[in-house]
Parts: structure tokens; sequence; C-alpha cells
């Protein structure tokens, strides 16, 4: 290689060493070391003894340049710190400040329109900004990057020279190769670059040695990328060092998406009502189900929704009816039965007074004859309606962890009923699971639904108007967009659906991770379902020809249903709920303080506020009160939201720093109210005669 060096562990280190480069580098990596023994141990015990074995640091003496060899092949052409450069120049001539990017809009006046109380504080502070719907052309980026994802590591100099040359916020450092990582170790000063985030609003984070796949980046990127809600995904960029396509993808994949994780993020006004249903569900003694994992059966089980594709399936199930057990979930439920199709058991999710309506609906005497199993906290109305009863702990739900317990608590079951009933299956030990109906979109908008689901016919003239006007905006063209579908073709879909199904597949693949014996098939004709296998009606008929039973569904029904099974003991309900208020009363003090400590005049003060809070949500209180965590976090995400994106979106200085203490004032107002709103809605005699909220709908007045 000319007049290059080249850099192995063993002449990095030889006590001989008289090149100065070489031993430059050789005392770098020593002091990358000491630091991160002391900063980030988990890097350090990793990599303290470590010895690369595929990478090759070379020194071009002449040039002041350094390459990295990977498997023998070069990366830069000798070029390292001048690509890097150049890398770092396109990055900030493309993202240069007062330059708008398109993404997420900001919330406006009436996007919060649940008339309760903390989605009315949220909508309030919409409606006293100065920004306007009509004059929003996207995100001028400020002076500086809110969080910046470096996608790859390489020799790090693009890290450092971005870092030196820009103001940036907060970043997340990607590498899945773990031999460039410890490459970087003799090229970068890594304590210097880490402590260019002094402040306890800025934030660096490592993410080494994911696989180097879609999959196994998106999800522990996303995961990271979290503990910045809302600046991701409002303001997040991308700098994709190799013009690596697989970070290309995972990059394309999170913008596509950014959607999904707003829709995931819950609310208090709706964690307070599901909390009211669950304790008048404990209070009428409705039973659990038996321990996860505790049905252990190779019995098919048909979870069937309600999608158009359900119409020309339905008598391949009544063919095979016998030996398969048939699970209902949400509106799949009616398509069934106006179709002679009795489920064995029927799987809720909705908390809604409005599921109540719709299931009321049906004939009264054919849900008598249905067994039904559903998350604790469904409206208590709707367990009357069924036959025998047992309820389920959602993981996502403070329910779970205040009055639950983890034998009896399903993870992954969301948004859709489908997605619940899915989880449940899956995770209490059945493993050839058939999805009926669960389409996940459409090829005709104003087809959306299987034929004989509630959205198209019902007995209620009042509810189906209702449901009909709802699916006319819910599932217009405008509200759609274009997804793969199976058999090569395209189908619509919705924001909702579309986060229904990457939830199914995040489960599918979680599932099979686990149990390598279990099965998926997917039997509907809508979105494809990546990890279940698309069967036509000749594949089905072939496929499920090779299982089931008559006599292990009637055991495996039995198992689920048994007349051992407990309800949930009421002793400490009251000791429970108080400490909730003096959680909401501690959140309240810490956030009061975080904001009172911190001017906030401008983009970047309210960028690193947003940062602190997400980071104590996302790291402490998750950890230290995991059920509160899943109670509270949707409401701090949207304050969060309103407040950073209107601010972020704005031009006059002046109208930000007048928002900004709008905005700080209503923010700390409505969490020093939680605890006395909590303690007036659940401290009461539990009486389902009486209560006016296991009546109330979201959309009704509080």
């Amino acid at each position: 290689m000319g007049d290059a060096n080249t850099l192995s562990e063993e002449n990095v280190n030889s006590p001989g060493q008289t090149l100065n480069p070489a031993l430059a580098f050789a005392q770098r990596r020593t002091k990358n070391l000491s630091f991160f023994r002391k900063a980030y141990p988990a890097i350090y015990s990793y990599f303290k003894d470590y010895r690369m074995t595929r990478a090759e640091v070379v020194i071009s003496a002449k040039e002041d340049e350094v390459d990295l060899w990977i498997d023998g092949k070069s990366l830069y052409n000798g070029q390292g710190r001048s690509r890097a450069k150049q890398g770092v120049e396109l990055f900030k001539a493309t993202f240069s400040p007062g330059s708008k990017i398109p993404s997420l809009q900001p919330p406006w006046p009436g996007d919060y329109y649940h008339p309760r109380f903390a989605h009315m504080a949220v909508d309030n502070l919409s409606r006293l900004s100065p920004l306007r719907r009509e004059e929003f052309t996207g995100y001028p980026i400020p002076n500086f990057y809110p969080l910046v994802v470096f996608q790859g590591v390489g020799l790090g100099f693009q890290i450092e020279q971005l870092i030196e040359s820009s103001d940036v916020e907060n970043c997340i450092i990607l590498e899945p190769d773990v031999e460039i990582f410890a490459a970087s170790l003799l090229t970068v000063d890594w304590e210097k670059i880490c402590k260019s985030f002094p402040n306890s609003g800025q934030s660096l984070r490592f993410l080494i040695g994911a696989e180097h796949s879609e999959e196994g980046l998106w999800e522990p990127l996303l995961r990271n990328l979290l503990h910045f809600s809302p600046i991701f995904p409002l303001m997040n960029f991308f700098l994709n060092e190799r013009g690596d396509p697989v970070m290309d993808q995972v990059a394309s994949r999170l913008n596509r998406e950014a959607v999904v994780s707003l829709m995931v993020w819950g609310h208090y006004d709706d964690e307070v009502r599901q909390i009211n249903n669950a304790l008048h569900a404990f209070h009428n003694n409705i039973r659990v189900i038996p321990d996860r994992g505790s049905l252990d059966s190779d019995v098919p089980v048909f979870i069937v929704g309600s999608g158009p594709s359900l119409d020309d399936r339905l008598n391949d199930i009544k063919r095979v009816r016998e030996k398969v057990l048939i699970v209902s979930a949400g509106t799949g439920l009616r398509a069934l039965l106006e179709s002679g199709i009795y489920p064995d058991f029927h799987v809720e999710l909705e908390s809604d007074y409005m599921n109540y309506r719709v299931l009321s609906s049906y004939d009264r005497k054919k849900l008598k004859k249905i067994c039904i199993v559903a998350a604790s906290q469904i409206c208590p109305l709707i367990w009357d309606l069924f036959g025998d009863q047992r309820l389920y702990f959602k993981k996502e739900s403070p329910i779970s962890g205040l009055f639950g317990n983890p034998e009896s608590t399903i993870s992954y079951g969301t948004p859709t009923c489908t997605n619940a009933a899915l989880a449940l299956c899956s995770q209490m030990g059945l493993r050839n699971i058939f999805l009926f109906g669960t389409d996940y979109g459409f090829r005709d908008n104003a087809k959306h639904h299987a034929g004989q689901s509630v959205y198209m016919k019902s007995e209620d003239n009042t509810l189906h108007t209702e449901l009909s006007e709802s699916a006319k905006k819910a599932f217009s063209t405008s509200k759609t967009f274009a997804i793969n579908g199976v058999n090569n073709t395209k189908v619509q879909t919705t924001s909702t659906y579309f986060t229904a199904k990457r939830s199914v597949e995040n489960l599918i693949n979680l599932e099979k991770s686990r149990s390598p014996e279990i099965r998926f098939f997917n039997c509907s004709d809508g979105a494809e379902i990546i990890g279940a296998n698309w069967l036509t009606q000749n594949d089905f008929f072939e496929t499920i020809s090779e299982y089931g039973s008559a006599d292990s569904r009637a055991r495996t029904f039995n198992a689920l249903f048994s007349s051992d099974a407990l309800s949930v003991k009421t002793a400490q309900f009251e000791s429970q709920l108080l400490s909730i208020e003096e959680n909401l009363q501690d959140l309240y003090l810490k956030i009061s303080s975080i904001l009172k400590n911190r001017k906030l005049h401008g983009k970047k003060d309210i960028t690193r506020v947003t940062c602190e809070i997400s980071r104590y949500v996302e790291e402490n209180l998750i950890k230290d009160n995991p059920s509160f965590y899943y109670m509270i976090r949707g409401a701090v995400r949207h304050f969060l939201y309103v407040g950073f994106a209107h601010t972020l979106a704005m031009e006059d200085s002046q109208d930000v720093s007048r928002f900004l203490k709008i905005w700080k004032a209503g923010f700390l107002d409505c969490l020093k109210a939680l605890p006395k709103h909590f303690h007036e809605v659940t401290s009461k005699v539990y009486d389902m005669e009486t209560d006016p909220w296991i009546y109330q709908s979201i959309n009704d007045p509080e």
C-alpha cells in the first residue's frame, strides 16, 4: 500500500512502535476506553479486550489521510477524512438554516376534539398559538439541529466534523458493525464528542451492534428515538455516513410511519376512564384468564375480523368449523353471526361506551350463547351481554401493574381488536393461527368492511347513520394511502390500519423468535402481512387438513373457561388509587422544577425542555413506576407536541417567546389539577346504575 501504514490490534499496541501517527492512534484508543469506563460502562466492558479480526485502519503519512478496510475491502479509497468533510458539507447544504422541511403538521384547533379534561387543555393551547393552519408550509430549520441520527460510525470523522462546525443539540450514534466501532476508538476522540452535549436538555445515545437489516435496525432505533418525543418525528435528521441502502430503508420507513408513533401515545382522559371501567369489572367479580402459555395446543385457531375479504372466505370457515377454534374480534362478530357461525369466544379491546352500543344492537339471544374474553378496561356494561366471561390485563396499561399479575397480562395487543385476539391466542400457547378478515386495507374505498359487519348493516338506524357518516370520513380517498397487498396487489389503508398491520408483524416476529413451533397463516385478501404465509382457498384446505379435531377444540376451550378461574381481589384498591394521586402530584412537582429552572424564550429552549422532560419519562419514570408511565406518558407527550411543534414552526421570535409563556402556564395548570380530577373520578361507590362515566363516550362532555 505504498506509504500507508496498516493499524491492526497488534502493531498499534506494540511497545516498540515508532511511527508517530500510529502511536497517536494507539494512545487515542486507550484514552477512549478510559472515558467509556466511567461514562458508558457497557461500551467499555465490551471493547476493553476486543481484538479486531476483520477491520484495519490504514494511515497515509503523506496525505494526512486515513482509510478503513473491512474484510479486505477499502471503505473510503484512502480518503476517510475528505469523504467525511464532503458528507458533512452536503448534509449542511441540504439542511441549511431557514430551509423548510415537511413533517407532521402541528396540532391545530379542533384536532384534540374530545370534550374531556386534559384533551381540552391541550386543544386550548393550540387555539392560543399565533400559528395558523393556512400559513403553515413546513418547519423552518433553526440555526441548530434538534436531533441528528448518525447512521454509521465509520472512522467517526463526520461525527466529529458536524458537531464541531454546527450546533447539534441531540444525537443518536448507530453502528451495526462492532468491528467498525472498534476501529473508531483509534481515530476520533469520543470523550470530546460526548462532552459536546453538556446541558441537561441535551443527549447523546449509542446504538451499537444491532442486526444489519431493516427489521433489525428499525425497532431498536425507534425505541431510542422515542426518548426524544416529539422532536422525533417532527425534526430529526439522518446522516447516512456510507450511503448504506439498508440505512436508507430504515430512515424512509421511520419518516413514512411517523404518524404511527403519535397514534400509540394514549391520553390521560382515556386512561382514567379505562381504570374506572376496570374497577367496575373487578367489583362485579369478572374472572381472569388462565396463565399465559397454559393452553399449549396445536388446534387451529381462526381469528376473524371484519375486513371486506371475509365475505369470500365465510364458506371456507363453515366447512371446517367443528374441528377449529373460532375467535371473533371486534366488528367481526356480526359478520359471523349473520352468516350462521357462532364463534367459540369473542375478543374485545376498546373501552368506549360506543362499543356497548354496537354490541347491544346485535341479537341478544345469540350473544348469550357466546363467551367473551376482553381487556379489563372495556365498558363494564358489555360483560353481561355474553355468556361466560374472562378478562385479561393489557400490558401497555396502568391497570396491569396496579391490579393484575404477569401471568394474565397480554402484551403487544393493540391498537385494534384483531391485534388483541392475535396477542391473546399466541401468548396463551396456541400454535396454529389463521387470520380471516384481517385485511388492514381495501381495494374499494366504499367497501371497507365485510358486507354483514355493523359498518355496512345494522338494525339500529341511529347507530348505522352515525357509523356510516364516520366511515365516509375515515375511509375517504383523502384519508387513505396505498400499500402492498397479498398476491402482488395494492390496497388502500388508513393510519390506524397501517399501525395495526405493523403491530401484527412485530408481534408475529416476536412470537416466532420465542417459539419456533408457532405458525401464522393469512387467509385475508387485503394487505400483505409479513411473517404470515398467505393462503389461497385451495392452499387453505390443504393446510388445515393436517390439523384439528373436535376433541382438541373442546379441551382448549374448557381450559380457557375453567370453572376454577379466580376474580381480582379488591381489598387494596383504595391504597392503590391513592398512590396514583401521589404519583400525579410528584409528576407535577418534577416537571414544574424543570420548567421553572429554565428560561423559555426561544426554539432552543423548548428543544432542551422537551428533551429533558421526555428523557425523564422514557428513562426514569418507566423504570421506577411502569404502571404510572403507561397512564401519563400520552398526556405529557401531547403537551410537548403542541409546544414544540408550534414553536418550531413560528418564524417571529416575539411570537415564539409569547407562546412559550402561554404554553408553560397551560401545561403546569393542567398537571397541577390532575390529582384532584383523578380523585373525583375514582373515589366513589362502584355502582353501575349510578356511575355516569360508564354511560359516556370519549366524545361526550365530561
